[in-house]
């Protein structure tokens, strides 16, 4: 299988969010130079005629003009002549050179993570944007010349209510994004909020918010196309895809997972480790059952499902041969459907897709399901 998209983790923000478990570090220019030398080694040592090429963090746009340019051009050399290039930024850093200077070497799709519409929540979980630089970035974004935009959303936020994420959600329809990604809360140990012992919003109503927003964006004619992704006709993401997909791809940067030829290998997330070796905090030689399992496990988060002959495929042998047990439970509580060619889930199956997926665990070793 070959290997035609990259991701690249900048590890650098100009502040921390209380929500944010990523790895990430306070932009400092001696050390984010140290870091760039070390990455433009790593790209300028990959294969080339990628893609898609995933550019996020961090905060990508929180490098300076100059090293953001030396990234820029590092990785266009690296793109086959139909691609998607997408980098994540931040509504309060986006300024016109940045975005030129994207737009001029090729970057044709970007990532604003909005997170609420609310500039009372935004303060509580950290962010130092307001609705109105969303507004203005999206605007500059489409004056430079990149059409393709894609928000971050989140519920469950602390003191958040049904209807300000609804409404939160209808501000951001109207800015006629082509892509809207929305994601729960979740509070890690390692994060501000974790350790401040802060609380999402109770599961119930966590779930009538995302049920919530899947009528809302699906009226205003966006498609449900993967779990936590919404698009309008012809605008899924297609590096994210790859992932969903179960292809093989490459990673860059601190606490990054790359899959490649039966393996998965996740960077240290120790700066001063990265910048002086290849150092793996994991490397996973995955099994067989590991990738049939996974297989299953990334393609039913999307609404297509998975189809019978990419497996065949991909294993040689029969979906229906290898989780025959999984499937037959999954139709009879009417969370699974076999369609002619694929199989998919129905929409209960779709919200409870961890119930789903239990019974395909059977497949892998106990000690990997410990």
């Amino acid at each position: 299988m070959s290997t035609e998209a990259l991701y690249v983790h900048i590890p650098f923000c100009d502040h921390i969010c209380g929500y944010c478990d990523f790895t990430r570090f306070n932009y400092a220019r001696m050390i984010s130079d140290q870091f760039m030398i070390r990455l433009l080694q790593q790209i300028n040592a990959l294969p080339g005629n990628l893609k898609t090429i995933y550019v996020g963090g961090g905060t990508p746009t929180s490098l300076q003009d100059d090293q953001l340019e030396a990234l820029l051009q590092a990785l266009k050399p690296k793109l086959s002549q139909d691609y998607e290039w997408t980098f994540e930024g931040n509504p309060e850093n986006l300024t016109y050179d940045k975005v030129k200077l994207l737009y001029d070497y090729g970057v044709n799709r970007m990532s604003l993570g909005v997170q609420t519409t609310h500039d009372d929540l935004l303060e509580k979980i950290g962010r130092h944007h307001k609705f109105y630089d969303v507004k203005k970035g999206v605007d500059l974004l489409r004056e430079v010349g990149i059409a393709n935009i894609s928000l971050d959303l989140m519920y469950g936020l602390p003191g958040q209510t049904l209807e300000s994420f609804e409404s939160s959600m209808r501000d951001v329809i109207e800015l006629k994004p082509d892509h809207v990604s929305i994601y729960a809360l979740t509070v890690e140990p390692n994060s501000l909020f974790g350790r401040k012992g802060i609380k999402p919003v109770p599961v119930e109503v966590e779930t009538e918010m995302f049920l919530s927003c899947i009528n809302i964006m699906e009226s205003a004619g966006y498609e449900q196309y993967e779990i936590s992704n919404f698009s309008l006709p012809g605008s899924r993401s297609e590096h994210n895809q790859v992932y969903w997909r179960y292809e093989d791809f490459y990673a860059l940067g601190p606490g990054s997972s790359l899959k490649v030829d039966h393996q998965r290998k996740t960077w240290t997330k120790k700066l001063g480790e990265y910048l002086q070796k290849d150092a793996y905090a994991e490397s996973i030689d995955l099994t067989l059952e590991d990738e049939m399992f996974e297989f299953i496990m990334m393609g039913l988060r999307l609404r297509d499902g998975i189809e019978f002959e990419r497996f065949e495929s991909r294993f040689g042998q029969s979906m229906f041969e290898v989780f025959r047990d999984a499937i037959e439970q999954g139709v009879q509580k009417e969370l699974l459907i076999v369609e002619e060619n694929r199989l998919v889930t129905t929409f209960a199956g779709f919200v409870m897709l961890d119930d789903v997926l239990i019974p395909f665990m059977d497949i892998l070793p106990e000690d990997d399901m410990n």
